[in-house]
């Protein structure tokens, strides 16, 4: 099976999701979107633990292997899935947020920490529904749980771009570096990655389709 894991604030249904969908089901593979923040405050509520047991949960539910397509949050969590799950066989990640916690600690003042800490939590654009919306504090205090860089040990393509404002090409790059297995490819673009959709489908696909023997559609 395979399962998309959609990024922060955002959802199943977004513009990369719906153009993987199309371009895999040239190849007869229906990727199961998942929804990681379900129900009208199930984004508020939300934390990476909360998001990764959906994700643990849908493994359990169907037969493995699995292969696991992520992007930016949804990248991060893929690679963590990976590194817990022995039925992860296949990784594609796209322009995946690792270093998360880190990151927003440094994009963060002390004060607006501190803030969001107090009100418990702090407004966002939810790209999803196009409104602003608030993710709570333990959003934050929960990223700081897991690896920055998961340890995985399975065949995975992380495509990001080289003007990524978001998440800098240098924490994919090492990660990449650190993982037998993982290749890079870096495209113009930046971390919406929406100038490159034609080359990620078909880079996505080619790598899938490597793989593929074992994978049930």
């Amino acid at each position: 099976m395979l399962l998309y894991l959609h990024g922060f604030a955002s959802g199943p249904g977004s513009t990369k999701a719906t153009a993987l969908a199309a371009g895999l089901a040239l190849d007869g593979i229906v990727p199961v979107r998942l929804d990681l923040t379900p129900g009208p405050d199930g984004f508020e509520r939300s934390t990476p633990s909360s998001m990764l047991a959906i994700v643990e949960e849908a493994m359990r539910a169907s037969p493995g292997p699995h292969a696991l397509v992520g992007s930016s949050l949804g990248g991060w969590l893929a690679a963590l899935a990976a590194s817990r799950n022995p039925s992860v066989a296949r990784l594609v990640l796209l322009a995946p947020a690792f270093r998360l916690h880190e990151r927003w600690k440094a994009r963060l003042s002390p004060g607006d920490l501190e803030r969001w800490r107090r009100e418990g939590s702090v407004e966002v654009h939810h790209h999803a529904t196009n409104t602003p919306r608030r993710i709570g504090w333990a959003f934050f205090e929960d990223a700081a749980r897991w690896p920055p860089l998961p340890e995985v040990h399975v065949p995975a393509l992380c495509i990001a771009g080289s003007r990524d404002e978001t998440v800098p090409l240098e924490d994919v790059r090492a990660w990449v570096e650190r993982t037998p297995g993982a290749r890079l490819e870096v495209v113009d673009d930046g971390h919406e990655l929406t100038a490159s959709l034609p080359r990620i489908v078909a880079s996505t696909r080619s790598f899938l389709r490597e793989g593929l023997s074992g994978l049930p559609t």
